[in-house]
Parts: C-alpha cells; sequence; structure tokens
C-alpha cells in the first residue's frame, strides 16, 4: 500500500497533511530567502552559518519543554500559537525591511525565536498521526507525512529563487507568513485528540519508567546519521563549481535530484516494513546512502552526480516514516510528546554541527575527500551500529512492523 491513498480515504489526516505540505513550502522558500538575505549584507559564510545554528540550537531547550506540554494537553491549540506566532515573527522582516530599519543581526534574532517555537508543530503533528490513523495504517501515515518534507525540496527552490528575484528576500517571506496561516487554519479544523493509543495495553503501565533501549537505540542511531551527513551540505557546493564546473543553477539541481529520489524512496516504506526488519533496514539505509556519498566525488560529470544524488534519494527516502512508526509503537501514546521532544533536542544541532565540522575540513582538504569522509562515516557508523542495536534489543521490536 502506498501512502497517497491515506489522503482519499482519511479525510482529516488529509487536512493535517495539505497543512503540513503548504508550511513545509514556506519553510524551503525561508530557508533560501534568509540565506540569500544574510549572505548580500554580510558578504560571509560565517553569517550564513550562524542564520542556520539560530533556527537549529534553541530546540535543544525548547524540544523537550514542549513535548512534556504536549503530553499534558491538546496538542491543536498549542501548535496553532505556534503558527500564529511564527507568522508574525517572520512577517516583521518584511516590515523592518519597508522602514529602512532591517539589520542582519535582527534576522538572526528572528531565527533563534522560530527554532524555539518550531518544535511544537514538528512534535504535535507525531502525536496526531497515530491518533487519526489506526495503528496498521501508521507506516503509510509516516511516510505521507514525510512527503511534506520532501515534495517541497523538488519545486520549492525553483518557486523561492524566482520570489526572491522578483520581490527580493525579505518581501519574498510574506508568503511563508501566509503559509503559517494556512496551517492555523487547518489546525482549527482537526478534532480533540484521544491521548491513548490503541497499543497502549501493551505497553508497560508505568509511564514514569525510562525509555527503553529500543528507543535509545534508534535515537542515537539517526542523530549519529544526521550528524556524520552534514558535512555534505558544506562540501556539496564547492564541488560542484569547482569539480563539476557548474554554479547556482547546477548546485540546486543535485539537490533536486535528491529530493526527487527521496519522494520515489518513500514509496518503498510498506515493502520494506513487511519484507524485513526494521532495526535492518534503518541500519542498511545508512550504509547504503555512505556508499552513495563515498562515490560521489568520483562523478566526472554533473549527469552522474544527478544519478548518485537521486540513487541516494531514493535509499534515504524510507529512513524517517520506519525510524518515526518504530518510535510511536515503543512508547504508550501519553509519551509520544516526550518521546518526540528528546528526538528534536538531540537532532536539532546534529546536522548543523556537522556541517560545520565539514566547513573546518575543507580549511585542508578538498571538497571531495569532505563528501568521502562524510560518506566513509555513514557507512563506519552504520556497521557499527548494528550490533548496539541487536544488543538493545530492537532487532525484536522491529519485527512486529513487519
Amino acid at each position: 500500500m502506498t501512502p497517497l491513498p491515506l489522503l482519499r480515504t482519511r479525510p482529516l489526516f488529509a487536512r493535517l497533511w495539505l497543512g503540513a505540505l503548504v508550511s513545509g513550502l514556506g519553510d524551503n522558500l525561508s530557508w533560501l530567502a534568509l540565506t540569500w538575505f544574510v549572505l548580500e549584507r554580510t558578504d560571509q559564510g560565517a553569517a550564513v552559518g550562524a542564520l542556520l545554528l539560530c533556527f537549529a540550537l534553541p530546540a535543544v531547550v525548547t524540544g523537550p519543554l514542549w513535548g512534556r506540554t504536549l503530553d499534558r494537553g491538546q496538542p491543536g491549540p498549542l501548535m496553532l500559537l505556534d503558527n500564529l506566532a511564527r507568522a508574525v515573527l517572520i512577517s516583521l522582516i518584511p516590515l523592518l525591511d519597508a522602514l529602512g530599519m532591517l539589520e542582519w543581526w535582527m534576522v538572526l534574532v528572528i531565527a533563534a525565536l522560530m527554532g524555539a517555537l518550531a518544535p511544537a508543530t514538528s512534535v504535535g503533528v507525531r502525536l496526531f498521526i497515530p491518533a487519526l490513523l489506526p495503528d496498521e495504517e501508521l507506516e503509510q501515515g509516516n511516510a505521507a507525512y514525510g512527503l511534506t518534507g520532501q515534495l517541497p525540496t523538488v519545486f520549492g527552490p525553483a518557486l523561492a529563487g524566482l520570489l526572491v528575484a522578483v520581490w527580493g528576500a525579505p518581501r519574498a517571506l510574506l508568503v511563508d507568513a501566509l503559509t503559517f496561516l494556512f496551517m492555523a487554519g487547518v489546525l482549527l479544523g482537526l478534532p480533540r485528540m484521544s491521548r491513548r493509543h490503541p497499543l497502549a495495553s501493551r505497553e508497560r503501565p508505568n509511564t514514569r519508567q525510562r525509555w527503553s533501549p529500543v528507543v535509545w537505540a534508534i535515537l542515537g542511531l539517526t542523530t549519529l546519521f544526521s550528524f556524520v551527513y552534514g558535512p555534505l551540505e558544506a562540501a556539496l557546493p564547492v564541488f560542484a563549481r569547482e569539480r563539476l564546473g557548474t554554479g547556482a543553477q547546477g548546485y540546486g539541481a543535485l539537490w533536486s535530484a535528491l529530493g526527487v529520489g527521496m519522494v520515489c524512496g518513500t514509496f518503498l516504506v510498506g515493502t520494506l516494513s513487511r519484507a524485513f526488519p526494521v532495526s535492518l533496514v534503518l541500519v542498511g539505509i545508512m550504509a547504503l546512502w555512505g556508499v552513495a556519498v563515498t562515490v560521489l566525488p568520483l562523478a566526472p560529470t554533473v549527469g552522474f552526480a544527478f544519478l548518485i544524488m537521486f540513487a541516494g534519494g531514493v535509499i534515504w527516502g524510507p529512513y524517517t516514516a520506519l525510524e518515526t512508526t518504530l518510535l510511536q509503537r515503543s512508547v504508550p501514546a501519553e509519551r509520544h510528546g516526550r518521546l518526540f521532544g528528546l528526538r528534536a533536542m538531540l537532532l536539532g544541532p546534529a546536522a548543523p554541527l556537522g556541517t560545520a565540522l565539514g566547513g573546518l575540513l575543507l580549511l585542508g582538504l578538498s571538497a571531495g575527500w569532505v563528501i568521502a569522509l562524510s560518506g566513509l562515516g555513514c557507512l563506519l557508523g552504520a556497521l557499527l551500529a548494528l550490533p548496539w542495536l541487536r544488543r538493545g534489543g530492537v532487532g525484536a521490536g522491529a519485527e512486529s512492523l513487519s
């Protein structure tokens, strides 16, 4: 079963999905517009890095706080507050620019505030999905939700570039403000959710008990994956310019190829979850991604690089849906907020810190070597994680997903 039929058979889930898709497109637009604005104002790559860290690091503190708060009440009102607040914050940038008062450091402050608020919605959605869908449709639901982040990477950069070119970076952000308001409208139409998962009766009755080895093993694997992926983001633009001889258009096309591949890979979620233990699938995805990235510096032409990025996207596409489903089934529903708040805390800084490491490596190594080291890190991490996952009991837990 592919993810898309759920959009016809589950109207409330389809409503949430559409809101997340529109919001994801706005996030994609903001990322490009804000990084371009900061680069124009400062002409410093370090300032762009600071912007990305301002978005990512606040979740280290606020992710667990939002998670606990969401567990204690209804997610809908808190998610609504988050989206309205971020609509106001992102609108401040074009307003201050029109008044001639906008400085790049103000953008950093706004980015930090938005980063602090964002886990409310990212965690809240993962609470809603098990409440809106029966257990047997969780894999497809999480896969469909994954598409809301992947589809915007296919056409989002081109749209964002057009808006920035026509309106300028600050005013282009008004579109993102509208996407937050759209998501707020979607949330107003969702019902109050039951706080108990259908599988809750099979879980431990003591909700104060610490996370099981299954949960820690999966969280550790995903955090490691995000970190060792990070250097690729720092090195790919340099590699595209110096090794492949392409400009910004070719560089953007490489990421689009990855996005198309991820969309295609997402449709493999159901097949993989039925055919193999999910723990092995997750480790295998990380290992195969490492192989694809390690081979990327050997690409003789831009065309070959596109194919490798596409293949990498197909490999990576099923990961988040399978990982999220396994986590949801490993913890009672009344603790999902804490679980995914912890996940936001761990993953928030992982990729940015990996990107920062990649920037440091570029001071002494070529972009091709940095990309290869990123791939080898993924491959080595997967090999080291496999026995650790087995000791944590993930194999048995994963079997129940198939």
